[in-house]
């Protein structure tokens, strides 16, 4: 079964990475989205051309492998929470707006990464336009939250690290 999910992962991102080179130099001459506004109703079709994929699982296969993908896809500011181990008298959230200056990629690794560092990805639908992806190794406390939601085409709105 993990080789047939191995396959079928292989063949999404193979077939989502020629799907975006199809469109030549258009993906790399977009901006990247900005939060929700009276603007985005005037760009919709503009992002609908530049959308990967309606689909979050061949969407997220082409998040996942292409940094240009991740870079075009993500709310700006991109809301971060983190826990501060340090906090007394117990560690605590802590909040961050980050601008694109300040994001580090790939924000999510790819399938290839993620096999080598031993992380587990999961999915939760919280509803049609919601979806949360999870990355955690096994027997740590590494534990990183995805946020994603579609409004037109799929985008990374926020991002939870629980680790320790």
């Amino acid at each position: 079964m993990k080789n047939k999910t191995s396959l079928l992962v292989t063949s999404v991102l193979a077939f989502a990475l020629t799907a975006c080179n199809a469109g030549g130099q258009a993906s790399t001459d977009r901006t990247p989205l900005a939060t929700t506004g009276s603007a985005a109703g005037t760009k919709a079709p503009d992002e609908a051309q530049s959308c990967p994929a309606q689909d979050f699982d061949q969407f997220l296969t082409a998040f996942m492998g292409n940094v240009e993908v991740q870079k075009t896809h993500v709310a700006l500011p991109l809301k971060s929470e983190t826990v501060d181990p340090n906090a007394e008298p117990e560690p605590k959230p802590v909040t961050k707006m980050l601008p694109l200056a300040d994001l580090k990629f790939p924000l999510i690794p790819s399938p290839q990464q993620q096999a080598q560092d031993g992380l587990q990805l999961s999915k939760t639908v919280v509803d049609p336009a919601h979806i949360e992806v999870k990355l955690v190794k096994p027997d740590t406390d590494y534990q990183l939250i995805f946020l994603f939601q579609n409004d037109g085409c799929w985008k990374l709105y926020q991002t939870r690290d629980d680790s320790l």
